[in-house]
């Protein structure tokens, strides 16, 4: 305690020292504790669900792709598939399907409500270890049809319901069918974790019964709909697990060539797989932000290394007093270390204010951003660091200082305190070292900001200004029949149409970057294949003015009319991709293809391609298109869809008239999610920005401290050279000829340090290779902007020094101390 009462006294003393130093701890902490506050909450906190550590999500991938095998994205299981391995497998204690497909419409008799859905395998709850607060969970046999029993979220219950205790056993109209309340679950019990929090939970019940005589969902094997959880036993690691589930598969591939001869399955521990590919996202920023630490604890060791040097008479008459290096060594990183604490509690202080900021850039597919927070975890995280950064920051320079040489620094305590050729190179060989962090920063920086603006040149192939959309579930109650579905939204069209400002209105069954895609197996008719051999393309259902209201441009053929109804000839409409991919040197125009779905039973149809429209990203701007198929609502008349209208003024103030018309047609009908098209679009890009934003911050922070470093050197080393640069003029050397000794002398580090740096920029760069987006990893130009950029930092943050030195009076000089 008492080095450490003396050292706060000593800092005292030197209250602009201190200030810098915190500042320059705070900057580097802060960045850290913001960044780890994310990475706590989203990868490293457990899961809220019992033993968290078991928990695994199983998956399908394309055995042709790559990319995807050892990859941490797998794709949904059909329900077969899912049924095979539950029956197959010794690895799991339980293991569970989902999906969010069952989108609910809650109605009380006046008003229609929509209710996020979930239909889930009823072992589900058992398996995450959570019971129902009210009630009780799901029974085995409640999976099997016929069953209609629902379990209600906390909220949901208390909006709804009013916290009404009686609940249990009550119906609900869901989708115009009545259903029971068997249970309630926890407050703030969610599952699956995603950006819209499930409000009901239903058995696969219906999801197993067949609505028009055709095969239900669950007994298409090649439909994968469903995504998979499991719970290992006890002392079984993934890797069994694995082999497992790989063994099941081999056996499936071999048994249903048709739908499983190119799958394969993976298993991956459970929140890795909720986050996907924000993965390794969240590990390069946690580098980049260790980056910006190191920068700042060389920073404050040079400041460190000058302050000992000035202190070097006081350290030598200890010494000669008798105390030993140990102690001497103990007292000088007390005053390291309580900078580093102080620094800390502004860095902490500065990511709680950083945290607001960081969580509105964060993409909204990262699960669980709503409890990024500074809890216990983060606080000893900051704590820890800022220990650490204060003893590693001051550790060289104590040991340095804590041996001096008593003959001559007592001796030349009456001429002043010069510095060995040693201490010069420590210093300098510390400025390098920053040089060489910030400019693997500026170049990572420089990459994720050239992608960045790429990709916002990416055409998406549609135009999303003034653009509204919203979604519509019809219930099964009246709209169970295509024609239904078909004259519902007929009508809304034409209502919506005749609004003031509205240049046209259509439906679509998914429409682009909303993160959302289906996929169908077709047959080419005049190259049939096999089911196992047939190619896939995403498949859209869409309304005429589908592509007038995206202005997306028809390259070829003609785009859909009224009159391509149900009882028309069966039609497509293709996109570039796709032409060029099936059909290259030929017009696809009058080709017939039949995509393997359909809503009414039977075989899918022929249709006849009577169009080719212009690529659309469907899913993300990164990727290249893919072969894309339209098929015209009427022939596909599918209940839920999104409403797309183009207005010519701000479209949100159409919301309220299109709930309206849709009131108008059938009160039991809820529009919910409204947005602008062009928030899907920039949160479609949200990752890359984020990317781009915090490590240029992370890039402007590290130049800033390395020039300011370079300056530190540079003037401490015009300071001890005072006397040699009066001797200099007083010889006849000109004023130019100083500045170019400083200049030069400073730039010559700045030269070792760039060329250290590039050589560790194009080693580490290539990490970012996956995060990019139309650039190499060592982008020459990027290269040569950012060397540019940091030379000139350097330049001037020399100039200074040199610029004081040059106007020095030689008179002056000659009798400074």
């Amino acid at each position: 305690m008492q080095n450490f009462r003396y050292a706060l006294r000593a800092l005292a003393k030197q209250p602009l020292f201190t200030a810098v130093v915190v500042l320059t701890f705070a900057l580097g902490i802060g960045a850290n504790t913001a960044v780890f506050s994310v990475l706590n909450a989203v990868l490293l906190r457990p899961l809220p669900f019992q033993q968290p550590q078991n928990l695994v999500a199983l998956g399908e991938y394309d055995l042709h792709d790559k990319t995807s095998g050892g990859g941490i994205e797998i794709h949904s299981v059909s329900y077969p598939d899912f049924v095979d391995w539950r029956a197959g497998n010794s690895v799991f204690e339980r293991m569970a399907v989902y999906t969010n497909q069952s989108v609910k419409t809650l109605t009380d008799g006046q008003d229609a409500t929509h209710v996020q859905g979930e239909a889930v395998s009823a072992d589900l709850f058992a398996l995450l270890g959570v019971q129902p607060i009210l009630g009780r969970a799901f029974l085995p046999n409640e999976d099997e049809p016929g069953n209609r029993v629902v379990i209600l979220s906390h909220a949901l219950w208390q909006r709804q319901f009013g916290g009404d205790p009686k609940i249990i056993g009550q119906s609900l109209t869901l989708d115009g069918q009545k259903f029971q309340v068997i249970g309630v679950m926890p407050p703030r019990f969610s599952y699956p974790i995603g950006a819209f929090a499930p409000e009901i939970w239903t058995t696969m019940s219906m999801l197993r019964e067949s609505i028009d005589g055709s095969p239900p969902m669950t007994e298409q094997r090649g439909n994968d709909f469903l995504q998979c959880i499991g719970r290992l036993k006890r002392n079984v690691s993934i890797k069994q697990a694995q082999a497992n589930i790989d063994t099941i598969a081999a056996a499936l591939r071999q048994q249903y060539p048709d739908s499983n001869a190119n799958l394969g399955a993976k298993v991956l521990p459970e929140v890795n797989a909720m986050i996907g590919s924000a993965h390794l996202a969240l590990l390069m920023l946690c580098a980049m932000a260790a980056c910006v630490l190191l920068v700042a604890c060389v920073n404050v060791a040079n400041l460190l290394l000058a302050r000992a040097l000035s202190r070097n008479r006081e350290i030598s008459i200890r010494a000669a007093l008798g105390a030993g290096r140990w102690h001497i060594i103990k007292q000088l990183l007390s005053e390291s270390t309580l900078l580093g604490l102080c620094g800390g509690i502004a860095g902490l202080l500065l990511a709680i204010w950083g945290i607001d900021v960081l969580k509105s850039f964060l993409p909204s597919n990262i699960p669980r951003v709503d409890e990024i927070s500074p809890d216990l975890r983060v606080l000893a995280f900051a704590g820890f660091i800022s220990l650490a950064v204060g003893i590693l920051a001051g550790l060289l320079p104590a040991w340095r200082a804590s041996h001096p040489n008593l003959a001559t620094s007592l001796n030349e305590a009456s001429r002043g305190s010069s510095e060995s050729a040693a201490g010069q190179r420590t210093r300098a060989s510390l400025v390098v070292i920053e040089i060489v962090l910030a400019l693997v920063l500026l170049a990572s920086a420089g990459l994720l900001v050239e992608s960045f603006l790429r990709l916002q040149k990416v055409s998406p192939g549609f135009d999303p200004t003034n653009v509204i959309t919203a979604r519509i579930a019809l219930p099964d109650s009246g709209y169970g029949k295509p024609a239904q579905a078909a004259e519902f939204y007929r009508k809304l069209l034409a209502r919506v149409a005749t609004f003031p400002g509205v240049k046209s209105a259509a439906i679509a069954w998914w429409f682009p970057l909303s993160g959302s895609e289906i996929g169908f197996n077709f047959d080419i008719e005049e190259r049939p294949a096999p089911k196992a051999q047939q190619p896939t393309a995403q498949v859209n259902v869409v309304s005429p003015d589908y592509f007038k209201t995206l202005r997306t441009s028809i390259v070829r053929g003609r785009d859909f009319t009224e009159r391509d109804d149900a009882n028309a000839p069966k039609v497509v409409i293709v996109s570039e991709s796709f032409a060029k991919q099936f059909f290259p040197n030929e017009d696809p125009i009058g080709k017939r293809i039949r995509p393997n779905g359909s809503v009414d039973p039977g075989e899918p149809p022929m249709r006849e391609i009577v169009g080719v429209v212009q690529d659309i990203h469907l899913i993300s701007l990164r990727d290249a298109p893919k072969p894309q198929i339209y098929i015209p609502h009427e022939q596909f008349a599918i209940q839920t869809v999104t409403m797309m209208v183009r207005s010519q003024n701000d479209p949100r103030l159409l919301t309220a008239a299109v709930h309206n018309a849709v009131n108008e047609i059938d009160k039991s009908v809820p529009l919910y999610r409204p947005r602008a098209f062009t928030e899907y679009v920039s949160q479609s890009i949200a990752q890359p920005r984020l990317n781009a934003t915090l490590v240029g911050l992370f890039a402007a922070i590290a130049l800033l401290l390395a020039a300011a470093g370079i300056f530190g050197v540079m003037s401490y080393s015009v300071t001890q050279r005072t006397q040699e640069i009066g001797i200099r003029l007083a010889l006849g050397a000109q004023r130019y000829d100083v500045l170019r000794l400083i200049v030069g002398q400073g730039m010559r580090f700045v030269g070792v340090g760039l060329l250290l740096g590039l050589i560790g920029v194009f080693a580490s760069t290539r990490l970012l290779q996956s995060l990019l987006f139309g650039v190499g990893a060592t982008d020459l130009p990027t290269m040569l902007v950012i060397t540019i950029i940091l030379t000139a930092v350097a330049f001037l943050a020399c100039l200074l020094p040199a610029r004081r030195a040059s106007l020095v009076d030689p008179i002056i000089a000659l009798r400074t101390e």
